[in-house]
């Protein structure tokens, strides 16, 4: 009896024991796999990030639109008794981009802008208008103004491809490597503005400069209306030329230094620029 009730005893704990590892066995391989899955889902969440991401860099001119502005489009610059020019309006911006493709013709992108837009506004042009001086000035300032306003920016864009539109409006089809793009957003503009004397550069108004004193020392911020266009030509596998017009509305009439009754009202300033644009690679191969 014994005997038997030891032989018992012994199978117990040997099959007890042998389910137990299998369990332990099961249980391992199971975390295994989930580990695995999520690792796995991590790795593909970090690939859907960077997939269709894109970064693009543009430089080139503004023109502004507002009180002080001589021509609404054209540009314009003043020349001294001798012919030599002394001030343009034409100034240069930069931008950064970072741009996210949503599907084949929507993509989100953020954008960094920074540089200058100035304008100038001779005196015949003030005629019939309500000049705004804030404190006292000599009468030789009413002769014409001048501005430069320096400027950093961050914009939200939606942007939409119109190639398969065009091709429908055209009944033809556009080459596979360039695409046509409109843009809608709104931005954060902080500026410093300067306002003179158009001939005698005597002091007028100014934003945002400290050692003037005289008004508004902070540099201000101001919220941006934004719209415009782009060409992209695929020039070869993840690398693109662009060729960009983007017009930016202020919601104000600060940009100038200059509020004007019966002028133009809100400021605007568009950037005409050239860059490139990199398609960043989907996964990176870290191997030898």
């Amino acid at each position: 009896m014994l005997y038997k009730l030891k032989i018992t005893l012994v199978v117990l704990i040997f099959s007890f024991t042998s389910v137990f590892s299998q369990d332990i066995a099961n249980y391992s391989a199971f975390k295994k796999q989930i580990n695995n899955s999520d690792k796995n889902q991590s790795i593909s969440n970090s690939e859907n990030l960077l997939k269709d991401l894109s970064i693009s860099i543009n430089y080139g001119m503004t023109k502004f639109n507002g009180d002080i502005s001589q021509y609404p489009f054209a540009s314009s610059e003043q020349n001294d008794q001798y012919g030599k020019t002394f001030f343009k309006d034409s100034r240069s911006a930069f931008s950064l981009s970072l741009e996210k493709k949503i599907n084949e013709k929507v993509s989100f992108s953020i954008e960094y802008v920074t540089g200058e837009f100035a304008g100038l506004r001779r005196p015949n042009e003030y005629e019939g208008y309500e000049i705004d001086y804030p404190y006292e000035i000599t009468e030789g300032s009413l002769d014409g103004n001048k501005f430069v306003s320096s400027f950093n920016e961050a914009d939200i864009l939606l942007n939409y491809d119109l190639n398969s539109n065009i091709e429908k409006l055209i009944k033809t089809e556009l080459p596979k490597n360039i695409s046509v793009i409109v843009k809608i957003g709104f931005g954060y503009n902080v500026f410093s503005s300067l306002r003179t004397n158009l001939y005698t550069d005597e002091y007028v108004y100014s934003f945002g400069y400290d050692e003037l004193t005289k008004n508004e020392s902070d540099a201000v911020s101001e919220s941006v209306i934004i719209y415009g266009a782009k060409i992209k030509y695929k020039i070869q596998d993840g690398l693109s030329l662009l060729v960009d017009y983007t017009v930016r509305n202020s919601m104000s009439d600060k940009w100038d230094s200059s509020i004007m009754d019966g002028g133009h009202g809100g400021d605007r300033f568009s950037l005409f620029s050239f860059g490139l644009a990199y398609e960043i690679p989907e996964k990176v191969d870290t191997k030898d």
